[in-house]
């Protein structure tokens, strides 16, 4: 899953800047990232995602621009051949050896409505899949939002093609047309239960990551957005106000940094009925076998919470909780495709 499409929406939908959106379609060879890769540009100066190692950026800034000034762009395929070992000027060695497509379109009014969509969506914890179909001269003609539930959006005009049922990111040839098809994941939630200040530092780096992040408490003075300003939300809630208002899905992880014996061991109880996908308990590992004596004890429970790295500190043990929720997502995704 790729992290940055977040971010984008969340820049696109906020910002009344122009923008362009620059997609990664097609590889052939070796390239830093693969097809479904996104960057947005903005006339403010402001880019977010990465489509190579430095290779592509400077000169699709230079193309972008004139996409910003332009009254009315039209979107086209960029094609960077990165095969050739006499040209050094892409940048040979960043890990980019192959032939990139690369689709450049102008964010319209029409587009940013439909990807606030996209935004509210996934962030409940929808897939959405994302269909375009391109002139072979490189033209956005049609788009369509759609979900597994049958809920679709978009502007396309005329009947929908049948593809073979392939979930992956993919560019296909139809039509004299082609097809770019792309699933954009539910953006993954964090629960972080308990907001002392060890949980500033993984706060941010989940969200920094990706995930939209909750940050719940029992106490209000500590819970708050004075101390958590770039979290999804804060929520003043016992383990069972928790438990029982939050309708948990099978892409939640949850963190518990409670530092308190019985709050950790109520909620744990709580939790144990709960489909979810990862539950870290904070603490030492005879801690949590006494907190998890006589449980047997499902696979999605890990203590002590995060990689064996031998962090110390707030930041170190967040970054090796962060590390074991992204191993955890990746091997999630591996047997879901």
């Amino acid at each position: 899953m790729r992290t940055d499409i977040y971010e984008i929406l969340d820049t696109v939908c906020d910002s009344s800047c122009k923008s362009v959106l620059a997609t990664i379609i097609d590889v052939q060879g070796s390239a830093y990232q693969r097809a479904g890769a996104l960057m947005l540009f903005q006339e403010n100066g402001k880019q977010v995602g990465l489509l190579s190692g430095g290779c592509l950026e400077q000169d699709l800034f230079a193309r972008v621009n004139d996409f910003l000034y332009d009254p009315n762009p039209n979107s086209t395929i960029v094609t960077y051949d990165l095969t050739d070992e006499d040209d050094l000027s892409w940048g040979q060695g960043a890990g980019c050896n192959g032939i990139i497509k690369v689709l450049v379109e102008p964010v319209t009014s029409l587009l940013k409505e439909d990807l606030k969509k996209v935004r509210e969506l996934v962030n409940r914890g929808v897939d959405v899949t994302y269909a375009k179909r391109i002139s072979m001269q490189g033209k956005v003609m049609d788009y369509l939002f759609f979900t597994a539930e049958g809920g679709f959006f978009g502007q396309w005009h005329g009947q929908w093609p049948t593809f073979p049922p392939d979930e992956s990111t993919q560019l296909l040839q139809r039509d004299q047309n082609l097809y770019y098809i792309q699933k954009i994941m539910a953006r993954p939630r964090l629960f972080i239960y308990g907001a002392g200040v060890d949980v500033i530092p993984l706060a941010q780096l989940a969200h920094l990551t990706g995930f939209q992040v909750i940050v719940v408490d029992w106490r209000p003075a500590f819970c708050n957005e004075i101390y958590f300003p770039f979290v999804y939300k804060t929520y003043i809630a016992s383990p069972s106000e928790f438990a029982q208002s939050i309708s948990f899905s099978t892409s939640d992880s949850i963190v518990l940094m409670t530092h308190n014996y019985e709050k950790d061991h109520q909620l744990i109880q709580l939790l144990l009925g709960k489909k979810i996908a990862y539950l870290g308990i904070l603490g030492s590992k005879v801690r949590a076998e006494k907190l998890l004596k006589g449980i047997r004890i499902p696979e999605w429970i890990h203590f002590p919470v995060g990689l064996a790295i031998g962090a110390e500190g707030p930041q170190e043990i967040a970054i090796s909780i962060m590390a074991e929720l992204i191993q955890n997502k990746a091997r999630r995704l591996a047997v879901a495709l």
